[in-house]
């Protein structure tokens, strides 16, 4: 198989595993996931700026993957924590249930050797 064959498939694979959470999951949801899993704790605002995208945007993409989805059922893949000192700043984490799914996305790029990966 040829390094780009290679490579295709292991972005079906990765697209898949985004699939199975919902059949119409938004990339910028995957983005804000994938953006959380790589630095646990983050605020809101610290999504929005790594993102691009706004924090009313940011905002509404969090509740629907924490459980505050305004239609449909929650994801219920990242916990949003009031931090006492700060009561304003809200952190981001991953659920079991988001650790899971990373654990997934993980295994996939494991499997394919990182100097054949760019962003």
């Amino acid at each position: 198989m040829t390094t780009a064959a290679t490579s295709t498939k292991t972005f079906l694979a990765l697209l898949r595993v985004i699939q199975k959470i919902d059949s119409e999951f938004p990339l910028q949801y995957a983005i804000c996931l994938g953006e959380i899993a790589l630095d646990e704790g983050l605020s809101l605002t610290d999504l929005s700026l790594r993102t691009g995208m706004p924090l009313s945007t940011v905002s509404r993409i969090v509740g629907a993957l924490s459980s505050h989805r305004q239609r449909g059922v929650p994801y219920d893949l990242v916990k949003v924590s009031i931090v006492p000192e700060e009561r304003r700043r809200k952190e981001l984490r991953l659920t079991p249930r988001g650790h899971d799914i990373i654990a997934v996305v993980e295994d996939i790029l494991s499997q394919t050797r990182p100097e054949r990966l760019r962003a």
